[in-house]
């Protein structure tokens, strides 16, 4: 059965203002303090990211010495396979946005 909807009955749903389990004002600091938190966190990450250079440059060496001395698998399929992946991708970001 459906309960009907009244002012009576949307009160009591909606809890407590004062009292035990209401919230409290303390609460909204507590999320703004979390959230200064996270932030920081997260510039604190992007300055380390961007001290570093991007690539690793001893992983490129390490693909071009491999390049050419001919010991570094070339799969022509492989390529194509995951060219056709990143543009999937890339076409689905464009029509998201």
């Amino acid at each position: 059965m459906v309960d009907p909807i009244s002012i009576k009955s949307a009160l009591t749903r909606v809890g407590p203002i004062n009292g035990p389990g209401a919230p409290s004002a303390r609460q909204p600091e507590q999320a703004s303090a979390a959230r200064a938190d996270a932030l920081a966190d997260t510039r604190r990450a992007a300055r380390e990211m961007a001290a570093r250079p991007p690539v690793d440059a001893d992983r490129v060496a390490e693909i071009r010495r491999a390049l050419e001395e001919g010991r570094f698998p070339i799969t022509p399929a492989k390529i194509a396979d995951r060219l056709i992946a990143a543009q999937m991708l890339w076409a689905r970001r464009d029509e998201q946005d």
